[in-house]
């Protein structure tokens, strides 16, 4: 396979997806002949150039937000460092120290990222950051780093707002994302132009340039970028499902897996769309998702189908439940409120016109309701509706047909008797 340039976009925590992309590229052995990297892509990019998949996903795996920063005082929310709980104190950091001290995750990347394993990978990693004092961008590649100075030049780059600043220079840096989140440009000025991008923020920078002529690329990023949760969120469970969704999703992008929004093996989901239709299925995955069905895993269609019919059931059954309700509201109102009527009458001998009229405006609302309530509501998904029915009827014949060999095997297996004389 032919190499590829890499851009790997910023976003903190979410930066796990970016792991488990590498994870598929690795099984796909795709060679990565460059990278580009922003903040948290900038270390994965280091990470990557290394080689080494194991180290990174022992980094990625174990880390916490409290491994990461210097407090004095406990996070009230520890696994979510700009959490709207944790603001006061990062607030009284940034105006006591110039903000959160975060010295340990700099150790912490220092021992993992290795500076002359990546300058000796061969493979060009370009980094940006802002400079803030300067008010510009600065884009360097590791042959433009000073030795010794990467491990500096990787944390300018995730300086994000609220964090302490720290340069080689003296000067003020901030996260550059900020400038540039996916640096597709940077890395095409080199001369690149076979290039995957993994993209895990919807944010693309105030300079963000993305030629895409003349190029061949191959756009990695989440059905929903909300699915990954928070910048700072580094619960471990978040982790491991973002790693599991950038494997699924570069499978995906390079025709190892089928589906918009869930997962199936090519085989299966052309079987799907020989069976349900063209137009069925995008209807089946748009009711799956607002039916909540699991969405980071792979399915058959039985799995799939069964898991739609089984919530489809549900939702019918609590809908129902809610209308009957409804309905019983809506009956005994208006009895409620004539014998509230009644009642009063008894304390007042006179009723305004304006009362009364109101009064049977109100009931012939109800009425309506009532009606309204009882008449079928016209279904948004009629193509998954009937692919539901097709499917349910199959899995009845099907039972049904279990159900007669088991009786036929049963007879065959009967000792024969004799007939009496």
């Amino acid at each position: 396979m032919k190499p590829y340039g890499l851009v790997l976009a910023g976003g903190g925590a979410k930066g796990a997806y970016q792991i488990g992309a590498w994870k598929a590229m690795r099984e796909l052995h795709i060679p990565i002949e460059a990278i580009t990297g922003v903040s948290i892509g900038a270390i994965n990019g280091a990470l990557i150039a290394e080689g080494d998949y194991e180290k990174a996903l022992e980094l990625w795996t174990n880390v916490e937000v409290k491994s990461g920063v210097n407090l004095q005082t406990e996070l009230k929310e520890p696994e979510n460092l700009f959490s709207i709980s944790n603001m006061p104190l990062i607030l009284t950091e940034m105006l006591r120290n110039g903000g959160v001290d975060v010295t340990p995750a700099r150790n912490l990347i220092g021992s993992y990222v290795h500076e002359d394993k990546v300058r000796a990978s061969g493979i060009p990693l370009g980094i940006v950051t802002f400079q803030v004092s300067g008010f510009k961008p600065v884009e360097v590649f590791l042959d433009e780093i000073p030795e010794g100075e990467l491990l500096d030049y990787l944390m300018l780059s995730a300086r994000f707002p609220g964090l302490h600043n720290d340069s080689p220079d003296g000067e003020r840096y901030l996260d550059g994302g900020i400038y540039d989140n996916a640096p597709v440009d940077f890395l095409r000025r080199r001369g690149y132009n076979r290039l995957i991008v993994v993209d895990i923020s919807g944010m693309k920078g105030v300079g963000h340039r993305a030629d895409f002529s003349n190029a061949e690329f191959v756009y990695i990023r989440p059905h929903d970028p909300k699915e990954l949760g928070e910048s700072f969120e580094f619960d471990k469970s978040m982790v491991e499902m973002r790693m599991e969704m950038g494997y699924l999703d570069t499978m995906k992008a390079f025709g190892h897996y089928m589906g918009k929004a869930y997962y199936f093996k090519p085989k299966e989901y052309r079987r799907m769309l020989e069976k349900y239709g063209y137009n069925t299925l995008p209807e089946l995955e748009a009711l799956a998702e607002e039916l909540e069905i699991p969405r980071v895993r792979v399915y058959t269609e039985r799995q799939f189908m069964r898991a739609l019919l089984k919530e489809a059931k549900e939702k019918a059954t609590l809908l129902e439940r809610a209308g009957l309700t409804q309905t019983l509201l809506r009956v005994a109102q208006p009895i409620l409120d004539k014998a509230s009527e009644e009642l009063l009458q008894k304390f007042k001998k006179t009723k305004t016109k304006k009362e009364e009229k109101k009064g049977k405006k109100e009931e012939r609302k109800g009425k309506k309701e009532e009606k309204t309530a009882k008449s079928p509501r016209k279904s948004r998904y009629p193509l998954a509706d009937e692919a539901l029915k097709q499917f349910s009827e199959e899995m009845e014949l099907e039972k049904q047909l279990r159900k007669e060999k088991k009786a036929h095997e049963a007879e065959q297996e009967a000792p024969l008797t004799e007939p009496k004389s």
